[in-house]
């Protein structure tokens, strides 16, 4: 193991928050609860946004799905949080697993992927002048975003079965 991520396993696996997150038998689970919780509000919000933009029940007027943002960020938000008590908490878990790894590369792509569709997307769904389609690629935006949160969970999945690196 690198010894640079040695370090920051131990510094964390050294401070009071891991000792907080792991030492108490409710915090963990609690933060389990949370992150799952997260995940469907996140995962929930953006099945209804992609799906509507790619054409599935077409009858609901595009600018509708839009409040459906909000709470995806929220669920976002929630599991960023956990997320990273989880890493501080058990950083011997998370750091040194290649499925860790690659779902958060996944979480970058998907990143990028939400960045163009606030940039370009969003804007005709604030404006209302998306009334029956989008333009600029919405549709391969609203399919990569599917598949990438599809593989943020598999992958967070295999996370307490993959061996470490």
């Amino acid at each position: 193991m690198e010894a640079t991520l040695l370090w920051i396993i131990e510094t964390l696996n050294g401070s009071a928050l891991s000792t907080f997150v792991m030492g108490n038998p409710y915090v963990f689970p609690i933060l389990e609860m949370a992150h799952f919780m997260g995940l469907c509000l996140l995962f929930g919000s953006l099945l209804i946004i992609d799906l509507r933009i790619v054409g599935f029940a077409s009858s609901v007027p595009i600018h509708k799905v839009d409040m459906f943002v909000r709470f995806a960020l929220v669920g976002f938000a929630i599991n960023l949080l956990t997320g990273l008590l989880f890493i501080v908490g058990d950083s011997e878990r998370y750091l040194v697993n290649y499925a860790f790894w690659i779902k958060m590369a996944v979480i970058g792509f998907a990143g990028l992927n939400s960045i163009y569709f606030f940039r370009r997307i969003k804007p005709q769904l604030d404006t209302g002048t998306a009334s029956t389609s989008l333009s600029g690629g919405a549709h391969l935006v609203a399919w990569l975003s599917l598949v990438t949160w599809s593989c943020v969970i598999v992958l967070g999945r295999f996370i307490p079965f993959v061996e470490d690196l």
